[in-house]
């Protein structure tokens, strides 16, 4: 009994240790007060930006934050403390430190002297020794940011310093391609085509309406040779990526026509088919669906005939806004290809209101009736394609 009784209070003991911990490293906090504490303890602070709905945030609390070698490190080099980056607190810590860092995912910590300046910066979920590791590096002079910095502009010329300088850059949020084309400035066209002046313009241009990337494009064999042709064209698709993308879920229509003629040029199918679907969604954003219909027409058998959910997304845009016979023949062609994808009753409903729209009663009924053998077949609610077909009775 006595031993039970050891065994319990041992173990509510570990317990009480281990939640403990779970309260003790990346705590709220105050900003002013923690670097109050860091000038006080004379150790850099390691700042967490999260958001409530990360997962890789909580993954990283409950899973990282807790391990003792993690405990130890970060509280013995550092002042710790964590924000949420979405809250009134967070959002004004992110603009009053925006000149030295940016946070543009989470989570992303910042690694900061007891005078504020910038030693390192990363993002995303890191796992417990590359934690560790990043922690230890913005710790040691030569890696942190204000000394790559200045010992690039003291040598411009030099590849390594300016590798190393365009990493800090981009891992502190922000664009390269200044840096870079500084360097570059140095070198005459021929000396480019080597591995680390790859790296160089891979890592450090990222805008791509600069002129390097017209000379990545023309000179594509060259790179290659130094590179490959994988690593060359992988650029190439990321830079359409990363600049259209984000034009095309906002609906920025100048900027993203201004930008697109540089992709299409790239003239790599994968580019072409990311073409295809911000075009659908930019022109979905802007309602022009006189282009829409041109884009989906000209290349959906090309970049979606296989892509059950962008041919149901097209066919339904297509049933919401557009009128012609014509078009509307082509969205059912559309519904019919998904379907042959992989049945579901939402494709078959589509299909039956598609010809609904036309007037094609007759098919309409075939179909509400093959997706009401389909549905019941599989044991699926019809409650939809019911209504549907007590409607068709009326024709």
């Amino acid at each position: 009994m006595n031993k039970l009784f050891f065994y319990f209070i041992f173990a509510f003991v570990v317990n009480t240790s281990l939640f403990a911990q779970k309260q003790n490293l990346f705590l709220d906090a105050n900003y002013e007060s923690t670097i109050a504490e860091s000038k006080r303890e004379n150790k850099p602070v390691a700042i967490m930006f999260y958001a409530n709905w990360c997962s890789h945030c909580k993954k990283m609390k409950e899973e990282v934050f807790v391990d003792a070698d993690v405990i130890k490190f970060y509280s013995e080099s550092y002042i710790c403390f964590a924000v949420d980056a979405e809250s009134i607190t967070g959002a004004a810590l992110k603009n009053k430190l925006q000149t030295k860092f940016l946070v543009k995912s989470y989570p992303t910590f910042a690694f900061i002297d007891k005078n504020e300046n910038l030693l390192s910066c990363v993002s995303g979920e890191l796992k417990k020794e590359a934690f560790i590791l990043e922690g230890t590096k913005a710790l040691i002079p030569e890696n942190q940011f204000v000394f790559l910095r200045d010992k690039f502009n003291s040598d411009v010329s030099n590849p390594e310093n300016c590798l190393r300088f365009i990493i800090a850059t981009r891992k502190a949020g922000f664009d390269a391609t200044e840096i870079t084309q500084k360097y570059l400035k140095t070198k005459s066209e021929s000396e480019l085509f080597t591995e680390l002046n790859w790296k160089i313009i891979a890592n450090g241009i990222n805008n791509i309406d600069a002129k390097e990337v017209s000379l990545i494009v023309t000179k594509k064999e060259e790179f290659a040779k130094a590179a490959s042709l994988i690593r060359v064209e992988k650029k190439l698709i990321f830079l359409a990526a990363d600049n259209l993308k984000p034009l095309a879920d906002t609906g920025d229509t100048l900027h993203y026509n201004k930008k697109r003629p540089i992709a299409a040029s790239f003239q790599i199918r994968k580019v072409d088919s990311l073409l295809f679907h911000y075009d659908l969604t930019i022109d979905s954003y802007s309602q022009n669906w006189k282009h829409y219909k041109k884009t989906a027409e000209y290349s959906v058998d090309k970049f979606a005939w296989k892509d059950s959910t962008t041919l149901v997304e097209i066919a339904n845009n297509y049933l919401a806004y557009i009128e012609d016979k014509k078009s509307l023949d082509h969205a059912v062609s559309l519904a019919k290809q998904a379907l042959t994808l992989g049945e579901s009753l939402d494709k078959y409903i589509l299909i039956v209101n598609l010809y609904n729209k036309e007037k094609e009663y007759n098919n309409a009924l075939i179909y509400a009736n093959k997706g009401k053998a389909v549905a019941t077949n599989f044991g699926w609610k019809t409650e939809k394609l019911d209504k549907l077909l007590e409607d068709l009775k009326k024709y």
